[in-house]
């Protein structure tokens, strides 16, 4: 688990967004999934963010989200799409490492955990924010990860010490788990 085994092919980022993509991980269901927890809406971390699949709907329904990509060809991709479709309560975060910046009320972890050398570490960072995890399941798929790389909900739950879980939904290819603070 701690060690890094790939990372996303920019090449590759149309599938981001994708008709099957859309299909089987649609992005309005997961921000709406993660709301429905009652988490305020001022400012959310988007940590992972890509094409910005998530972080769009994402400032739809936050006043800020930092969308935090750790690779440079992504987050020009992201900058691109943030300018086509208007929208400026969005703050993109080029760094490899939790960054700092001020309090947010939802951290977002789609599809990255996986890929992270210390993935603790970035949930220990998303500190008293809820947080969403989306990763995708340990069985066959037409895309994603190899098997041995993937993160079951149990391992989700061993790294994200300090966080329990709220909620938790199967989609085809993924599942999603809502964690907030322990009190």
């Amino acid at each position: 688990m701690g060690v890094v085994m790939h990372r996303f092919n920019p090449d590759h980022h149309r599938v981001l967004d994708s008709e099957w993509r859309r299909k089987a991980f649609p992005a309005e269901d997961v921000v709406e999934f993660a709301l429905s927890t009652g988490v305020k809406r001022r400012a959310a971390a988007d940590v992972g963010a890509g094409t910005g699949y998530l972080t769009v709907p994402l400032a739809r329904a936050f006043r800020k989200v930092y969308a935090i990509e750790a690779n440079p060809r992504m987050a020009e991709i992201l900058r691109k799409r943030i300018e086509e479709e208007k929208l400026e309560n969005i703050e993109v975060i080029l760094s490899e490492r939790p960054p700092e910046i001020g309090n947010f009320d939802l951290a977002v972890f789609s599809s990255v955990l996986h890929e992270m050398e210390r993935p603790g570490e970035y949930l220990r960072w998303a500190g008293r924010a809820f947080v969403l995890v989306a990763e995708w399941k340990k069985e066959p798929t037409p895309f994603g990860p190899p098997l041995h790389e993937r993160l079951s909900p149990e391992d989700i739950l061993r790294l994200a010490k300090g966080f329990e879980l709220v909620k938790y939904r199967e989609l085809p290819h993924h599942y999603l788990m809502i964690l907030k603070p322990k009190t």
